[in-house]
């Protein structure tokens, strides 16, 4: 297959239609994004990185999707890093991925590692020449998405080329075919606000890029600036987190009559966990009949079910048997609840098979075991219990309590520690540590344990509760 031909074709077809809009209303063409995107190939091509592992550092913007774009027509590997990282993470997990060179915005040059390359909306890196088609094996590695980089140890999942292409084509065929709400056209405009490097690059960013569609992208999620900019901006579908539906939804009350409902978005997608009964009905309330949960896996698919807007509609006015469900799955992927040790049926492990299924994590007949406890009703709705590997899901964000752990016990007043995720209203779950201090600890143990963390972890793996205990043992077994 040729590496990028598919969103290459997609940006030289929209010509002078737009396809980029930064929150200051810029607009970018589609020669005008072929045009920078094929400059910065150019370049990290005359820098020896065509084909290889190259570390990506932005927050959201047109340079941050050009960055990725480029990545992908070149034949090389995109090893992304979240923008709110500290530098010690970033940097280990260029080091644990072996990445050839990085690219960063300026925002995180001062703290890029060595001879990293800035590509920035305002200081664009770019070469002249023709770029030539480059044709790769299609299990070649796209995507080398970081789930932990600890003492050593780095876990990942490679995402081919053909998984790639694979969900390109199936979010396309999930909008088009209205899955995600009725009524999509060529007058749909997505709104970026969830770091591209998660779900949001797979379910929004870069399939409105092969739909030829134009996008909205803000740096960073923000409820008044969101709903702002999709009333500014025309903006139809945007992709959240849990907590940030709850966040628009407090933003749309307190705007009342100065903006339209939701910001006049038509669908508001969000996955990576539930909306807590209440706080679902009061959104829908407020945002109107705009909300779809997604459910998905990096290794098995994004999406893999869907709890349409009239299945919220039917939640919320307290007429739906399905409460608690993730939705039902697409018609894309099969599906297979597989009998587990331990728990009984109609509970068992959840299992995929589709072309978004990535090969390091099937069995040898295609099937994908995704880890998560789960099961299906009459109707076909599915719905997910706890991770069978301890992982933890918290606002979508996916944790392993090694790596927190580690961080944890590196710190010179801590001898042991246990991480796991507890039930949270708000977070689904949320990181929870068990800390056996020294004599010598700060007094305030959960403050000074979270800002050392600061400099080591994302912000999303620093533990929300920090449970101080005389030993390890003296902890309640979960049931």
């Amino acid at each position: 297959m040729i590496a990028g031909q598919a969103s290459r074709q997609a940006v030289m077809a929209a010509g002078d239609r737009v396809l980029l809009v930064r929150p200051d209303g810029h607009e970018a063409t589609g020669r005008e994004v072929q045009a920078r995107t094929t400059g910065l190939a150019l370049a990290l091509g005359k820098h020896g990185l065509a084909g290889q592992r190259i570390g990506l550092w932005s927050w959201n913007s047109a340079a941050a999707i050009e960055a990725h774009l480029a990545t992908e027509w070149i034949g090389a590997t995109r090893v992304p890093v979240d923008p709110g990282a500290p530098p010690a993470e970033a940097t280990a997990v260029f080091k644990a991925a072996g990445v050839v060179g990085v690219v960063v915005d300026a925002a995180h040059a001062t703290d890029a590692p060595a001879g990293a390359l800035v590509h920035d909306d305002d200081s664009p890196l770019s070469a002249t020449g023709t770029l030539e088609a480059r044709e790769i094996p299609p299990g070649t590695t796209h995507l080398l998405y970081p789930r932990m980089a600890a003492e050593g140890q780095f876990l990942a999942v490679p995402m081919s080329y053909a998984n790639w292409a694979a969900c390109m084509a199936i979010n396309a065929e999930l909008y088009q075919g209205g899955h995600y709400g009725q009524g999509f056209d060529g007058t749909e405009r997505f709104l970026t606000v969830q770091q591209i490097m998660h779900g949001t690059g797979m379910l929004g960013t870069f399939p409105f890029i092969h739909m030829g569609l134009p996008q909205v992208t803000l740096p960073r999620f923000d409820a008044a600036a969101v709903l702002e900019a999709a009333e500014r901006h025309r903006a139809t579908a945007t992709f959240v987190v849990p907590g940030m539906v709850t966040r628009l939804a407090d933003a749309a009350a307190s705007a009342g009559a100065s903006l339209p409902q939701a910001g006049g978005l038509r669908r508001i997608i969000y996955g990576g966990a539930p909306i807590a009964a209440d706080d679902l009905t009061r959104a829908v309330g407020i945002l109107g009949p705009v909300l779809i949960q997604v459910y998905g896996r990096f290794e098995g698919g994004w999406p893999l079910a869907i709890l349409s807007a009239a299945d919220h509609g039917a939640l919320a006015a307290g007429h739906s048997p399905h409460a608690g469900s993730c939705g039902q799955p697409i018609p894309q992927t099969g599906l297979q609840i597989r009998p587990t040790p331990g728990h009984d049926t109609p509970w068992g492990e959840l299992c995929v098979r589709n072309d978004m299924v990535v090969a390091d994590w099937a069995d040898p007949d295609g099937w994908c075991g995704l880890g998560d406890l789960a099961r299906l009703d009459d109707d076909g709705y599915l719905y997910l219990g706890p991770r069978l590997d301890g992982m933890i899901n918290t606002g979508s964000y996916h944790v392993y309590p090694q790596e927190v752990r580690d961080a944890i016990t590196a710190l010179p007043y801590v001898r042991a520690a246990l991480v796991r995720g507890e039930d949270d209203p708000v977070w689904g779950q949320a990181v929870t540590a068990y800390v056996v201090a020294a004599p010598d600890a700060p007094g305030e143990l959960g403050q000074g344990i979270r800002e050392a963390l600061k400099q080591r972890l994302a912000s999303y793996k620093i533990p929300k509760r920090v449970i101080p205990v005389p030993a390890l043992e003296d902890i309640t077994p979960r049931p």
